[in-house]
């Protein structure tokens, strides 16, 4: 999925981005957004193959750990990063 939204082919699968106006989708810069977006299904991906890997309760929660601050990381560049510049 992270090569998809790289390409620029999902941009309708951002959730928010896809139902926003176009007055709120001019807040944010697109190509940024879409970097954002793809690391974090580049990171998900690799954590989820890690804990496929070596399955037990360790590893478990590793991933949960690694998910809760992926999604927390992912928030708030999303947030803030990927946003236009106002002057």
């Amino acid at each position: 999925m992270g090569i998809v939204y790289l390409r620029g082919k999902a941009d309708g699968l951002i959730a928010g981005y896809n139902t926003a106006s176009p007055q709120d989708k001019a807040k944010y810069d697109i190509r940024r957004l879409r970097l954002v977006v793809a690391i974090f299904h580049f990171v998900l991906g690799a954590s989820m193959l890690l804990f496929l890997l070596k399955n037990s309760n360790l590893a478990a929660l590793i991933f949960q750990l690694i998910l809760v601050v992926l999604i927390i990381v992912t928030l708030v560049l999303a947030n803030t990063w990927a946003k236009k510049k106002t002057k």
